[in-house]
């Protein structure tokens, strides 16, 4: 059986945690522009890095590359903050709807992405992804009550920490349902 860190601290949660990382320590050491700018390049450098060892084009790596791409572009064109903070409100508002369309497919976008490792009911993928979607649109609303409450300073260090929290929410959730919604087999079924 594989244990919490095997399973869930994973190369991919490293790769995932590891722009947030460089964006506070160049934030800090240079100030917002330059930790931007190093962002952007580490998000390029993570996506290629996730292309190379898996051999598969990560969307929703490639679609946070291109936000981050164009938001930080735009914060360095126009030396605006706006748009770099701005970022994770849009990319977590993205994210939700592109979960509630997904809703609208068979199968939906999270089983599609996760029915190989996962093995839940109907309503189980149902309650999941209106569990993130909450979760989400959750974040989002946070990020903009954050950015536009506190310095600059004050919501690096809120997003670098939000960070790993944000991605262990969403597995905290993948598991608490995945407990009451697995889909048994229906040999096991027939056993007992």
């Amino acid at each position: 059986m594989m244990s919490f860190a095997e399973r869930y601290l994973n190369r991919s949660l490293l790769l995932e945690i590891c722009p947030a990382l460089v964006f506070f320590v160049v934030n800090f050491g240079w100030g917002l522009m330059a930790a931007t700018a190093a962002v952007m390049l580490t998000s390029l450098v993570v996506v290629g890095t996730g292309v190379v060892l898996d051999r598969k084009v990560p969307v929703l790596a490639v679609v946070t590359l291109a936000m981050v791409l164009l938001l930080g572009g735009a914060s360095l064109v126009f030396q605006e903050e706006i748009f770099i903070k701005i970022k994770p409100t849009v990319g977590n508002c993205l994210f939700a709807a592109a979960l509630g369309v997904g809703l609208l497919f068979r199968p939906s976008f999270l089983v599609q992405t996760f029915g190989g490792h996962i093995q839940l009911t109907e309503e189980g993928w149902r309650v999941l992804t209106l569990s993130w979607i909450a979760l989400a649109l959750s974040l989002a609303g946070l990020n903009e009550v954050v950015w536009r409450t506190l310095e600059t300073d004050h919501w690096v260090i809120f997003r670098t920490v939000l960070t790993p929290f944000a991605i262990l929410g969403y597995i905290l959730i993948t598991r608490l349902l995945a407990e009451y919604y697995w889909l048994e087999d229906e040999d096991e079924e027939d056993e007992d």
